[in-house]
């Protein structure tokens, strides 16, 4: 049987946790029709291990790591184990030494970027409450108004500090990326407390105009935050562009996300009017998504002429 090879990226997390090995998940991701992945922090050192010489046996390229990379040795690594924003200097610390380890790795893979979570303010972000109104579609309503302007108050009242530490973090990543020429791709996050919103953004890409450091735009992340009347899909693409370097292609649902392009409510023709267009693409899907729906997925995202 012909198999489709599909021009775009795959990131590991649709499969890392069924794999039985490292070479087991490259050959699996390579059989669908993939020739790129992007290397999720899911991955162990010991199936990292595997991977490496599979990736080359299968010709299949990495072209981004998601940080941190590999895993941590930590129960359920997610990504977010040690933040830049963390009023604890020796998280922070960790935190460097750790992306840094990416980086280097990034670049020895012959990888364009590393994407970075970049943190949080220590604010509640009431995610409960947000979702209950916007189930009762209520977001625009007096009582989302208030809950909206009372999350927005808390994070503007904490996030000057936040971000000062996170630049301060990222100043040497900058330098470790332009030795390994790797680019740093800051991604927008999903819930209201986390780092960057397109705010955040507009300090942190104005003081690093640096072409090893851009915006890394995740359109479900996005689409959650919009939704929930957090945030805008619109500024963050059309403020951003000249600086975005990578998008994680899925779509959302309400406040969920991670779901096959096609499955929820993302307007991906809109979305593709307004990304550049030699940026990585890369299809980060939930692990419950079927082979048929990714199919399905890819098929929605070359019909609006992503791919």
């Amino acid at each position: 049987m012909e198999v489709l090879i599909y021009l775009i990226a795959l990131s590991t997390c649709w499969q890392s946790n069924v794999a039985q090995s490292g070479r087991d998940l490259v050959e699996s991701l390579k059989s669908l029709g993939f020739s790129e992945i992007e290397l999720a922090y899911g991955i162990t050192s010991a199936i990292f291990a595997q991977l490496l010489p599979a990736l080359k046996s299968n010709n299949v390229r990495p072209v981004s790591l998601h940080n941190f990379f590999p895993a941590p040795d930590v129960p359920h690594p997610g990504g977010n184990e040690w933040s830049f924003s963390s009023e604890d200097p020796e998280e922070r610390n960790t935190a460097v030494v750790f992306t840094k380890r990416a980086i280097e790795i990034a670049g020895d893979l012959g990888a364009e970027a590393l994407i970075v979570h970049c943190g949080y303010v220590i604010v509640n972000p009431c995610t409960n409450e947000l979702h209950e109104i916007y189930d009762a579609g209520q977001i625009e309503a007096p009582s989302g108004n208030r809950l909206l302007g009372k999350i927005k108050a808390g994070r503007a009242s904490k996030i000057g500090g936040a971000l000062d530490r996170v630049r301060e973090c990222l100043e040497p990543l900058v330098e470790a990326a332009q030795k390994a020429h790797v680019k740093i791709g800051l991604e927008n996050r999903c819930q209201a407390h986390e780092i960057p919103n397109s705010e955040d953004l507009e300090f942190l890409l104005s003081y690093f105009d640096n072409e090893h450091i851009g915006y890394w735009h995740d359109i479900g992340h996005a689409a959650v935050q919009e939704n929930l009347g957090l945030d805008s899909q619109t500024v963050l693409l059309g403020r951003y562009r000249a600086r975005t370097i990578g998008v994680h292609l899925h779509d959302a649902d309400g406040y969920r996300d991670h779901l096959a392009p096609g499955e929820g409510g993302v307007d991906f023709t809109f979305v593709k009017d307004n990304l550049p267009n030699d940026i990585i693409k890369v299809l980060e899907i939930q692990p419950a998504v079927t082979v048929e729906q990714m199919r399905a997925g890819i098929g929605h995202l070359t019909k609006a002429g992503i791919v």
